[in-house]
């Protein structure tokens, strides 16, 4: 499992390379959850490839879909999650606020990445 991630930086990178290290931090934040998850879910390429056809709007269930792969291994070790995730990341997105949705995301995975590190 690797390290939390630097989510400052990832923002600033982000920001940077007008959206581009976003698409890196995508496929990072997806192999994030399948570490925690302990399998294929989700699958980052699946889901960006059909974003691409789907003109975005596969995006969408990305948005809600991937914080459920996320709370499932976090309640299965007690650690703490909340409940509306799902639903405040696809707003987000809807609202074209993706990058605010890959935040609270990746919080939600560095601290559980954490807690699984320290036992």
């Amino acid at each position: 499992m690797s390290e939390p991630r630097n989510i400052v930086l990832y923002i600033i990178l982000t920001l940077i390379t007008c959206g581009l290290w976003g698409l890196v931090w995508f496929f990072q934040l997806g192999s994030d959850i399948q570490a925690l998850r302990g399998d294929d879910k989700p699958n980052t390429l699946v889901d960006f490839l059909l974003t691409i056809v789907t003109c975005g709007l596969w995006g969408f269930y990305v948005a809600y879909q991937w914080p459920i792969f996320l709370q499932e291994p976090m309640r299965a070790r007690g650690i703490h999650v909340d409940n509306n995730l799902p639903v405040i990341s696809l707003v987000l997105s809807f609202f074209g606020f993706q990058l605010v949705s890959m935040i609270l995301m990746q919080s939600a995975a560095n601290q559980a990445m954490t807690q699984v590190q320290q036992g």
